[in-house]
């Protein structure tokens, strides 16, 4: 019995450790299962609704959520508000070492958190639809993320700024790039640091169609023909970039054969604001090329020409204005009038009916006092005479003279009204011209005022251009000297220019660390010259002038 006992208890041992081994294969089974739907609901997803039939809201993290979805990304880097401060970790007493412990453990996953892929951004008033700002840094973005920003980006319509930092992009992905900035209408900003490209395809970027007016491409590791490229894609005589206002290539290996480019771009390029190439190969030759441009340069064959097409395509319009006066027929005009013209004739049409009312009002009333009165001395005259008259109607014989005076006054002021108003509206026929549209268009740089001399063309140089940053570069003091006089040269022509729209030149110059000493003179007269022009360095003189004014 004993033993048929143990034998039972065994048995029910050996089955309950066998069903205790066969539940995790169950459990398996079953997570196999849900994957096999989740994976399948996923498949249905991506069969049912593409990126392409989605429709975004303007909301970038649930438009950005739904496209990963359906996409069917397994690991989506959140969107999460940009941290601005970094608070200092304060020394806390030791007082529990278990409350220090625990601390540190807890800190633990915050850490490896932010170095997570994510997407920092900044809103406005904390408005999930008003974000301004993206900042994307360390984590490669490839081209099926950047297919989910250009479809969720341009529909965020208070978007001012992209910083991408160190992000992986290759030349594919800055195609897509740059077919998604003009989407996208408030966009200002492109920041890209830290994202050398092979083929060095960043001219993509200064399309017809770009709004950018700040582009940053700093340790790109852009060389001469990289800044080619970009200076293609910027010079042009008919239409140049108007939105471009600042352009930074710090940190890149752009040497005097560079330079040379982009000082071909700024010859005819006015918008252009500000200029960094600090931390680059240039040396003297590339000084000399930027101040050239700054002070008097001799236009070319080519530049010359196109000068003479602009003047004469100006002159042009100016004779055909002169030579198609405004007609009337039958009160009509024979060509389209601008508003202002159409305008100032019906006014006097209006006028002229006026007055013609007011004359038939007066012309009225006159003849009714006529009535009156010739009632009136009929009246006297059957009372006072006894005798008839000696010829039929002898009392309107006397009164005719009279009435013949009031009648010609009235008609000779009504035909003076007429031929006042007649005249003035002749006037304004003959004297209206149609009048010159304002024209937004910012005058062409050739057709500045010029200087001949020695045969050649020269032009003042580029005055809209107010900050260069040349610092950390190979510059001597022969370079130093070519700035020295362009920027003198620069001074005096703006002086002859002053009352005149014609810029205000070159105010701020950076040129530290380069090849000379800081006691070198011509570095000093620079110096001492840019001090004068700087608006920030003349600001605390001024609060000190107001404060003396005050006291």
């Amino acid at each position: 019995m004993a033993l048929d006992a143990a034998a039972d208890g065994g048995l029910r041992r050996s089955t309950r450790s066998s069903s205790v081994v066969k539940r995790p294969a169950a459990r398996r089974g079953g997570e196999k299962v849900k994957e096999k739907v989740s994976a399948s609901s996923l498949l249905e997803i991506e069969e049912h609704q593409t990126p392409g039939e989605y429709q975004c809201t303007g909301n970038l993290e649930l438009d950005y959520t739904e496209l990963c979805t359906i996409l069917g990304m397994l690991e989506i880097p959140k969107i999460v508000p940009r941290m601005h401060r970094v608070t200092p970790v304060l020394e806390k007493p030791a007082a529990d070492e278990t409350e220090e412990t625990r601390t540190s453990e807890s800190q633990v996953p915050e850490i490896y958190s932010y170095l997570k892929p994510r997407i920092q951004v900044d809103m406005e008033n904390e408005d999930p639809k008003l974000v301004r700002d993206i900042y994307i840094r360390g984590w490669k973005i490839d081209e099926k993320m950047m297919e989910i920003f250009s479809k969720c980006l341009p529909a965020a319509q208070n978007l001012h700024s992209i910083n991408l930092w160190n992000v992986g992009l290759t030349d594919v992905t800055i195609d897509l790039l740059a077919d998604l900035l003009p989407r996208c209408p408030n966009l200002k900003t492109l920041v890209l640091d830290g994202n050398p490209l092979p083929q060095q395809t960043y001219f993509r970027l200064f399309g017809e169609d770009s709004m950018l007016a700040h582009v940053i491409l700093r340790n790109n590791k852009i060389d001469n023909e990289g800044v080619w490229f970009i200076a293609q894609a910027l010079q042009d005589l008919q239409i140049s970039n108007k939105h471009l206002v600042s352009l930074n290539l710090s940190y890149n290996h752009i040497s005097d054969l560079g330079v040379s480019y982009l000082a071909e771009v700024l010859r005819m390029n006015r918008s252009l604001l500000y200029l960094s190439l600090a931390h680059n190969e240039i040396g003297d030759e590339g000084a000399v090329y930027l101040a050239e441009i700054l002070g008097h340069f001799a236009l070319t064959s080519q530049e010359v020409v196109e000068r003479r097409y602009l003047l004469l395509n100006k002159e042009s319009p100016e004779q055909h204005k002169l030579l198609s006066p405004i007609r009337f027929v039958e009160g009509k005009l024979d060509h389209p009038q601008p508003l202002s013209s159409t305008i100032a004739i019906e006014k006097a049409e209006k006028a002229e009916k006026a007055e013609k009312q007011q004359a038939s009002k007066s012309v009225k009333s006159a003849s009714k006092r006529k009535d009156k009165e010739q009632a009136k001395k009929e009246e006297k005259t059957g009372s006072i005479s006894q005798a008839p008259a000696s010829g039929p109607g002898g009392s309107v014989k006397k009164e005719d003279p009279k009435l013949k005076k009031q009648t010609a006054a009235s008609e000779t002021k009504a035909a003076r009204g007429k031929e006042r108003k007649s005249a003035t509206k002749e006037k304004l026929i003959t004297v209206l011209e149609p009048e010159p549209q304002e024209t937004t268009e910012t005058l062409h740089p050739l057709l500045e005022p010029v200087e001949c001399r020695d045969g050649q063309v020269f032009l003042l140089g580029n005055r809209n251009l107010i900050n260069l940053n040349l610092s950390m570069n190979k510059i001597t003091e022969h370079g130093l000297k070519g700035l020295l006089v362009a920027l003198e040269s620069q001074g005096q022509a703006l002086k002859s220019l002053r009352g005149t729209h014609s810029g205000t030149g070159l105010l701020r110059l950076s040129l530290g660390r380069n090849n000379f000493s800081l006691d070198n003179p011509t570095f000093l007269k620079i110096q001492e010259l840019m001090a004068a022009r700087d608006p920030i360095a003349k600001a605390p003189v001024k609060s000190g002038e107001e404060e003396q004014i005050q006291a």
